[in-house]
Formats: C-alpha cells, sequence, structure tokens
C-alpha cells in the first residue's frame, strides 16, 4: 500500500529522494553533468570560519551556503571566498554562477560583484523578500 505523510526521518528521506531525483537527472540529460560539490573554506587556525558551499552541474555553480563569522566581517574575507568560488568555477567550465539570498542578507554585495536579481518572491518571510541572482 503507498501512503504520503509527514516523516520525521528527514535524513533518509532526503537520501532516497535526492538519490532517485540524481539518478532521474542523469538518465533525462544523458550524463551526470559534471555534477560535483564546491566547497570553499576560511580558516582561522584549525577553526573554520565561514565558506560557500555548493555544486558545480551541466556548466552552472549554485552557491548552496554562504557564510562568514561575525568577527571576520569587514575584512573583504567575503569578497575572497567569492573570488575563489568564482575562479574555481571557471575553472570548471562553468558559464556562471547561482544563488538565493534574503533582504536581510548580503544582496548589494552581489549585485557589487555583478549578479543580477532574476527572480524575488515578497514577503518571504513576512517583512522580508527572497532573491534568486546569478
Amino acid at each position: 500500500m503507498v501512503t504520503v505523510a509527514v516523516d520525521t526521518r528527514h535524513e533518509e528521506v532526503h537520501k532516497a529522494v535526492l538519490d532517485g531525483l540524481v539518478a532521474f537527472n542523469t538518465a533525462a540529460m544523458g550524463g551526470d553533468g559534471g555534477r560535483q560539490p564546491v566547497s570553499i573554506s576560511v580558516r582561522d587556525g584549525d577553526v573554520i570560519g565561514g565558506g560557500a558551499v555548493g555544486r558545480y552541474w551541466h556548466g552552472w555553480v549554485y552557491v548552496d551556503l554562504f557564510w562568514v563569522r561575525d568577527d571576520l566581517r569587514g575584512r573583504d574575507i567575503g569578497s575572497r571566498v567569492m573570488d575563489e568560488l568564482e575562479g574555481h568555477a571557471c575553472s570548471l567550465g562553468a558559464r556562471g554562477v547561482h544563488l538565493t539570498t534574503y533582504s536581510w542578507q548580503e544582496r548589494p554585495f552581489y549585485e557589487k560583484r555583478g549578479y543580477r536579481v532574476f527572480g524575488e518572491i515578497s514577503p518571504y518571510p513576512e517583512g522580508h523578500a527572497c532573491y534568486w541572482l546569478s
């Protein structure tokens, strides 16, 4: 019997859905599109103080996560992370980078780097907006 319900076994569901989607996309696209993880770290000694995590797929790098610890901000470290990420994207042959940010985050930071908004949801959350940039 097939059931559809909220499931508290998040990791198990996540893995099954991701594996299924990757297999479906690989079959539909005739290959995996060079899919590979992309990670840029900011290290303060042995401690990770920030970085960016994403993935390359079919000519684009998507940034899933980007963060710099509070005490490291204002020192151009975010710019250095993006420089490293964009340089790595170029070395992979990527046509570009895309990401999501929110109105309380750093949209102007990305726009100064040449990123442009191509989608928006507002309000999301209430009183704010979510932007897609490339």
